[in-house]
């Protein structure tokens, strides 16, 4: 029996060993994979800041075939701005601040809602940057480091339903859906902190946030959870506790926007409006004088009713062409109505 029991213990501990060995190759096989890609595509769409938490790269350049858009040409501008005008410019200076829907990456250059803008009124200039998975303090953060060089007459800025949670530690750390597994700005007690949300892991979150393999498994198990049991979106209300606390944050981010911009008019929209979100973008701005562009949303949502196809579902939620054409329409109908904008005749 203790022979058994010897070699038993010893293939337990050769197996937990080879186990061990086999995860530190794939780690040490993800990191190589990823110096290499970089290294090779000087490129790439996003970069690593320790400001900004991640910035989208300057002078990008990709032309390919994304699932469910087609062939896109995507290139951005210096600071990573996808359109970069003309800073002295007699022009209206629109300076447009958003996240996904802003950096376009589901439309070819000269499609954006804000090419609609300068395609249609001879009197723009337009300066635009938009930050994947950003939330509301990073794109203030971007207004607050530009503002000064481009000196704009409005601020255009995109909200998104996922502001609200990715502008909350606890809401991100919560969330299986929206949670971009990525050190960012969060602003906390009147300051802003660097934190990486946990997901409520505990210490395991220190080990998974400086190891490529699994922070790749753990997002991949996140993604399964969300489709298999849901997310803390499936919950929120207005009345969320949760929710309360986002949204307040939300407001103060909004606060320190106003007070940055000035007098500049600023005026907001959102791209989608859960049922969770209620009137809160629109009340925010209203707070702060800010304008806010109604039925964006809406006018995208009829046209799909009646068999245009405005993003890339089932495969993506962005807009296309048809998607960014509608929203551009209702904001330059919404700046000229507003004599923010002089109508070209």
């Amino acid at each position: 029996m203790k022979n058994n029991f010897k070699i038993n213990s010893r293939e337990i501990i050769f197996s937990a060993v080879t186990f061990i060995l086999f995860l530190l190759l794939l780690e040490g096989g993800m990191r190589i994979f990823h110096f290499i890609k970089y290294k090779i595509k000087y490129n790439r769409e996003m970069n690593f800041s320790t400001y900004l938490g991640w910035e989208t790269a300057q002078n990008d350049s990709s032309d390919h075939d994304v699932k469910g858009y087609g062939k896109i040409v995507y290139t951005t501008k210096k600071f990573g701005f996808r359109v970069f005008g003309d800073i002295n410019s007699n022009k209206t200076k629109i300076f447009v601040i958003g996240d996904s829907f802003t950096a376009g990456h589901t439309v070819s250059d000269g499609k954006t809602y804000y090419d609609y803008l300068r395609e249609n009124n001879n009197n723009v200039e337009i300066f635009a940057y938009g930050g994947g998975g950003y939330g509301s303090l990073q794109e203030y953060m971007i207004l607050d480091k530009y503002f000064d060089l481009i000196k704009p007459h409005i601020i255009l800025w995109q909200f998104c339903l996922n502001d609200i949670i990715n502008n909350d530690y606890d809401l991100e750390s919560t969330s299986f859906k929206n949670n971009n597994h990525m050190t960012r700005p969060y602003y906390r007690k009147g300051k802003i902190e660097w934190l990486y949300p946990e997901q409520r892991i505990g210490w395991f979150s220190y080990v998974v946030k400086s190891s490529h393999l699994l922070r790749f498994l753990h997002i991949r198990i996140n993604i399964f959870k969300a489709e298999k049991y849901g997310s803390i979106e499936d919950e929120l209300s207005i009345n969320h506790p949760l929710f309360i606390k986002a949204a307040k944050i939300t407001s103060d981010i909004m606060g320190l926007v106003r007070k940055r911009a000035g007098d500049t008019p600023i005026v907001a929209f959102s791209v989608n409006k859960p049922t969770w979100e209620g009137n809160t973008f629109r009340e925010i701005s209203e707070k702060y004088g800010i304008h806010f562009v109604p039925n964006i949303f809406e006018a995208v949502e009829e046209a799909k009713r009646f068999g245009m196809i405005v993003d890339g579902l089932p495969f993506d939620g962005h807009w296309n062409d048809n998607g960014h054409s509608i929203a551009g329409k209702v904001i330059l109908d919404y700046l000229i109505k507003h004599n923010l904008l002089k109508p070209i005749f």
